[in-house]
């Protein structure tokens, strides 16, 4: 029978991860929506704002397989502290970003710390979970992100409108600091690298290269390539898109998307655990479907927060049903590794996504973009489909 110690999820070092992440996400999404409006006002064009945006998740997306194979050998609490202080030094180089080509080099390394950093404190959260309470305890973790997406897009332009861009970039620093602050009280769990010699997994063979991926993870992976490729277009063009419409503020519907994530995590991790995996999936995509066809419909503040609560539901459903097919079934030492796959997925669908639909935003407008975005949510569930149907061994049911 397993002990209450095993199956508690809220122990001291959870939350503690939850609250470094909760931090680092506040950084992040006061930054993601706000940056457009940035680089508009220095003098960018649309097409920059794809490329600017792309360098973050490009950055990410170059750092997250070396990370991994860092958590997993190097150590997870100091792969995640480095990256904190690289995270803390990009964001304070954003005030001094005056250009659309200097911006785009912050952007990038910024991305680099965030890529490093995530993995990190990602692959932690999993060493911490029970194993009969893995994809609930997932669906608690990804909560940080929600809430912070709930308040912080809304800041972020009250900010910009009450004291302006450098005022914002301050806070965007503070927020990294009190994330670094919050990881250093996590312990050095599953450090292989510092581990005596019989202790903890067994450290990864073969050189660092060859540990940078995790081939298991690659179809869950192919899935949230596509889903990302939609939610880059809607984080990166969402604020421009409402300000066409006369909206200057569109922090509601971030917060709409964040308060229906919030329900929707947990509740995707507990049904998951229950067997429910392709039920989820289902559901996440027509939620997305609707979604998408309702932002190329609207024009008002309403419309915009039945968007995000349409969109919530499909996001919140899918990223950690799909990270646990991704990384639920992997050995202790190949967590990092899977952990990286998983995120490489994400970033390089919102990078090549946000380039992609700045260019047709620029050619078609903002409308026709997002009902174009109905094609990769296709394409997400044509490798779905034959995910399941070719019964890998990622996928319980």
């Amino acid at each position: 029978m397993t002990s209450e110690k095993t199956a508690t999820i809220w122990t001291k070092d959870f939350t503690s991860l939850c609250s470094a992440n909760l931090a680092l996400f506040m950084s992040s999404h006061m930054l993601t929506p706000t940056l457009p409006v940035y680089l508009l006002y220095i003098g960018g064009s649309l097409s920059d704002v794809g490329y600017v945006m792309a360098a973050y998740t490009i950055g990410a997306m170059v750092m997250r397989p070396v990370a991994g194979a860092l958590v997993d050998r190097w150590g997870r609490k100091k792969t995640s502290i480095l990256a904190l202080m690289l995270a803390v030094a990009a964001t304070a180089l954003y005030r001094f970003a005056g250009d659309v080509p200097l911006l785009t080099v912050v952007r990038g390394f910024h991305g680099l710390a965030f890529g490093m950093v995530g993995t990190a404190i990602g692959t932690m959260v999993i060493d911490t979970l029970p194993a009969e309470r893995f994809s609930e305890g997932i669906g608690y973790f990804g909560l940080t992100s929600s809430f912070s997406m709930a308040l912080t897009p809304m800041v972020g332009f009250w900010l910009i409108h009450r004291f302006g861009f450098p005022v914002l970039f301050f806070t965007v620093v503070m927020l990294a600091v009190l994330s670094l602050g919050s990881s250093l009280l996590v312990r050095s769990t599953h450090d292989t690298a510092s581990a005596p010699p019989g202790s903890g997994p067994p450290r990864p063979s073969g050189g660092i290269l060859t540990g940078m991926l995790e081939k298991a993870a690659l179809p869950a992976s192919g899935v949230m390539f596509s889903i990302s490729v939609v939610f880059g277009a809607v984080i990166s063009f969402i604020a421009l898109y409402a300000n066409e419409q006369g909206i200057t503020n569109i922090g509601p519907f971030f917060t709409a998307l964040a308060l229906v994530m919030l329900v929707t995590r947990p509740l995707s991790g507990r049904w998951a655990d229950r067997g429910g995996i392709i039920k989820i999936l289902l559901i996440a995509h027509l939620a997305l479907f609707l979604g998408l066809v309702t932002v190329g419909l609207t024009h008002t503040m309403g419309g915009f927060i039945l968007t995000g609560a349409l969109l919530g539901i499909g996001f919140g459903f899918f990223i950690p049903t799909l990270q646990t097919l991704a990384v639920g079934y992997v050995p202790a030492n190949r967590r990092g590794a899977a952990t990286g796959t998983y995120m490489i997925s994400i970033d390089l669908g919102i990078g090549l996504g946000t380039i992609l639909w700045g260019h047709v935003a620029e050619v078609a407008g903002y409308r026709a973009m997002f009902f174009a975005n109905l094609i990769p949510l296709a394409l997400a569930g044509a490798i779905f489909y034959r995910f399941i149907h070719s019964r890998q061994p990622a996928c319980p049911e």
